[in-house]
């Protein structure tokens, strides 16, 4: 990435990791983010070399601008600031596709994209430049066919693999994927928390299994609640079918048919080999 300067707005997780690793293959780097402090620890931390007082003015500066900020924030600034025009590529990194693409409608290079890489911390303290290692990076088709090879390079640099994907299937496929887990830890940890309300014993008897499957309700609900609504419809419809799965299996037990928790054990298990890392 020698030569290339590449805009960075909101130097998070996501975008303070793409930073380190931009700024480590030879990218110029230059910061954008709403908190001073943010900007004053990618700094420190070598991730970025100069920083823009706006996001205008980063497109100004940029041949690259990675938008890594909140689902609605970035349709927002998508829609209302027309100087991410200039720059040869721009890209964000929102987990829900479809409101992304219409809100860049009128944006020349611009490429839908998701990296499949989160975490439950969040800020540039828990960025790491091999958070990508490996991964999955969706990208819907774009106009702009220039834009997006450049951009499946730049994905390949990163360390991810490059999957080109419909924005409405992405959106359909993550509430399951990604949206779902979220949601369900967090009302997992919801219902732990009544019962230690009634009983605190409760925690006393919480093992390995329970704190790994709490790992996402760490989570910042500021962040999630917008992901959540923006893909409502979708995330609403698996939590329908998860549910409606509970309450059968929760039927046969309570009439004494191991049948369907068996038959859910077995349909969980074929699917274990397509979630294991690929390096």
């Amino acid at each position: 990435m020698t030569g290339t300067v590449l805009g960075v707005a909101g130097v998070g997780l996501i975008g303070g990791s793409i930073a380190l690793r931009a700024h480590a293959a030879g990218a110029t780097v230059i910061g954008f983010d709403r908190d001073a402090a943010a900007l004053a620890a990618a700094a420190a931390a070598g991730a970025i070399e100069a920083t823009a007082p706006s996001l205008a003015e980063l497109a100004q500066m940029c041949d690259i601008v990675a938008i890594a900020l909140p689902v609605d924030v970035t349709a927002e600034v998508l829609a209302t600031t027309p100087e991410l025009d200039r720059p040869e590529l721009v890209f964000d990194v929102a987990s829900v596709k479809a409101p992304i693409v219409a809100a860049a409608a009128e944006r020349t290079h611009f490429v839908a994209s998701h990296p499949l890489a989160g975490r439950e911390t969040g800020g540039f303290a828990a960025a790491d430049a091999a958070l990508f290692d490996g991964c999955v990076w969706a990208l819907a088709p774009a106009r702009d066919a220039a834009a997006q090879a450049r951009l499946e390079r730049l994905i390949a640099t990163l360390g991810a693999r490059p999957l080109v994907i419909a924005a409405a299937d992405h959106d359909r496929l993550v509430a399951v994927s990604s949206h779902l887990p979220q949601l369900v830890s967090v009302a997992l940890g919801a219902e732990l928390a009544a019962a230690g309300d009634a009983d605190r014993r409760v925690y006393d008897l919480c093992g390995p299994g329970m704190r790994s499957m709490l790992r996402l309700a760490a989570s910042d609900a500021a962040l999630w609640a917008p992901i959540a609504q923006a893909n409502a419809t979708s995330v609403a419809e698996a939590l329908e079918a998860l549910a409606a799965a509970l309450q059968t299996m929760a039927g046969g037990l309570r009439a004494g048919d191991l049948a369907p928790l068996l038959a859910a054990f077995e349909n969980a298990h074929r699917a274990l080999p397509f979630t294991a890392p690929k390096r």
